[in-house]
């Protein structure tokens, strides 16, 4: 884990104070089974979001992640945990992550679906 700030000012875009379900799949477990961090979001962006999820995450690992939003619309997309931080007032993490253009996920959608929000 990354106790550093060098986190929440580097992306470049508009950030959008959505708040949306955000899951992230680990590591396999030994059984096969992935283990899944559910999340919200903080902020989100076409390129990144900030989360904030009960447990740490370490940094500088590839993942996959499912957003889901009120209307239970979902992106399968591929993220890098950028930084991991305690959050101060509870026993939560705050999470940066990055997100992939990666073939066979929705990034597509995914900037598309931003490209809505910021139009409205």
């Amino acid at each position: 884990m990354d106790n550093t700030d060098n986190n929440s000012e580097q992306r470049q875009e508009f950030r959008l104070d959505n708040q949306l379900t955000v899951i992230i799949e680990l590591d396999s477990s030994a059984n096969g089974d992935p283990t899944l961090v559910v999340t919200k979001s903080l902020d989100i962006s076409a390129n990144g979001l900030r989360v904030i999820a009960a447990q740490a995450v370490a940094t500088d690992i590839i993942l996959r992640c499912c957003i889901r939003d009120a209307d239970h619309r979902q992106f399968l997309l591929v993220t890098e945990v950028k930084w991991c931080r305690p959050q101060a007032a509870t026993d939560d993490y705050l999470l940066g992550l990055g997100l992939f253009d990666s073939d066979g996920t929705d990034i597509v959608a995914w900037k598309e679906y931003i490209a809505q929000i910021c139009a409205s």
